[in-house]
């Protein structure tokens, strides 16, 4: 993988997954705790580098270099289900519509995401009222 594609990842505050379509492979960033020390260090060297520009008008350490010291991705062995539909759906409609379908793919993981949050909310508010509830008759 191009370390370009790598160090431009870091840049985003939340992981990411790579779905590489020619080659049918899923890479991902770890989870959120381990890629957020990940990113750090990144920035680190970014702010080192520009750090040592300035005070040496140039400087020998390359991103690329800092890339090839830390792995961004992993590979996944397995795929999550909704994942692998996506990618035999992509491979059976003309290429021309794939962009577009990947991006309403997104929107309606986006919604799904969004819905579970909201019940997990009103879940954790009802729990959360009936404890009162019990906590007050118990008084």
């Amino acid at each position: 993988m191009e370390p370009r594609i790598e160090l431009a990842v870091l840049d985003s505050i939340v992981p990411t997954t790579l779905v590489d379509m020619t080659r049918l492979v899923v890479k991902r960033t770890p989870l959120y705790n381990q890629y957020q020390q990940l990113r750090q260090s990144y920035q680190a060297a970014v702010f080192s580098k520009l750090e040592n520009d300035v005070l040496q008008r140039h400087s020998k350490l390359q991103m690329n270099d800092w890339s090839k010291r830390s792995q961004v991705f992993e590979k996944v062995n397995s795929i999550a289900p909704m994942v692998q539909s996506l990618l035999e759906e992509v491979r059976r409609i003309p290429t021309r519509l794939r962009e577009s379908y990947i991006k309403q793919w997104k929107r309606s993981l986006v919604k799904r995401a969004l819905a579970l949050i909201k019940y997990i909310e009103d879940e954790t508010l009802a729990i959360l009222g009936q404890v009162k509830l019990k906590n007050l008759s118990l008084a």
